[in-house]
C-alpha cells in the first residue's frame, strides 16, 4: 500500500507499507507532476515501513523521471532502514539538484521537521 500526504502545498509525502511496484512509481510520479504544474519546485518525503516490499525494477524505473525533473526539487527526505535504498538515494545526488537527507525510521520525526522548514 502507498499512502500519500501533504505537509504543505509544495511538499509531497509518501509512506510505503506493502508492495512498491511500477504502478506505485507511476502514482508517485503523477502526483509530483501535478504539483510541478502549480509550483516551480517541490520537496519530497518518502518513507518505507518494515512491511514494504520494494522492487528493484520499480526503483530503477524512477531514474529517467528523476533525471528529467531533478532540477525542480528543493529537498528530499528518505526514511528507511534498508542499506541498499540508502546507497541508491546517495547515488541519486548525481542527477537530482536538491538537498537529499537520509534518515532511519527512528529519525522519522526529525525528517518531517526538516522537510517542513
Amino acid at each position: 500500500m502507498l499512502s500519500s500526504f501533504s505537509l504543505a502545498d509544495n511538499i509531497i509525502g509518501f509512506i510505503i507499507d506493502g508492495p512498491y511496484t511500477e504502478d506505485s512509481i507511476d502514482k508517485v510520479q503523477n502526483e509530483i507532476l501535478d504539483r510541478l504544474e502549480v509550483f516551480s519546485s517541490v520537496s519530497f518525503y518518502i518513507e518505507d515501513t518494515s512491511n514494504a516490499e520494494i522492487s528493484l525494477k520499480a526503483v530503477l524505473k524512477s531514474i529517467p523521471f528523476k533525471v528529467k525533473t531533478g532540477n525542480r526539487f528543493d529537498k528530499v527526505a528518505v526514511v528507511t532502514d534498508r542499506k541498499w535504498l540508502q546507497l541508491f538515494s546517495s547515488i541519486e545526488r548525481l542527477f537530482v539538484n536538491a538537498e537529499i537527507r537520509l534518515y532511519s525510521t527512528q529519525q522519522r520525526l526529525e525528517a518531517i521537521q526538516w522537510i517542513s522548514h
